[in-house]
C-alpha cells in the first residue's frame, strides 16, 4: 500500500505530519479519484484516496495540492512525499 506523507506548519501544534493512504480500486472508473474523509478527530479532512487503476502518483499528488489550495492551507505545507 502506498501513502503520501504531508508535513505542514500548524498554528496550534507547531508542526504536523500525517499520511493520506492511496488505495487502488478496480471497480471504479480507471481515471477517477474519490476522497474519503477521516472520522477522527476532524470529519472534513481527507484520510484516504480511492484511485482508479490508471491514476498515477503525480495525479493523486496534484489532487491533494488543489484540495489544500481550495482550503487555503497550501502556504502551510512544508513537504509532500511518497512513502511505502
Amino acid at each position: 500500500m502506498t501513502s503520501i506523507l504531508i508535513e505542514m506548519r500548524c498554528p496550534t501544534h507547531g508542526f504536523e505530519r500525517f499520511r493520506v493512504k492511496l488505495i487502488k480500486r478496480f471497480n471504479i472508473a480507471s481515471d477517477e479519484i474519490i476522497p474519503k474523509p477521516r472520522r477522527k478527530p476532524t470529519v472534513d479532512e481527507i484520510g484516504l484516496l480511492y484511485v482508479g487503476r490508471n491514476v498515477s502518483y503525480d495525479e493523486a499528488k496534484n489532487y491533494l495540492l488543489s484540495y489544500f489550495r481550495e482550503r487555503g492551507m497550501l502556504e502551510e505545507i512544508v513537504r509532500i512525499r511518497m512513502s511505502r
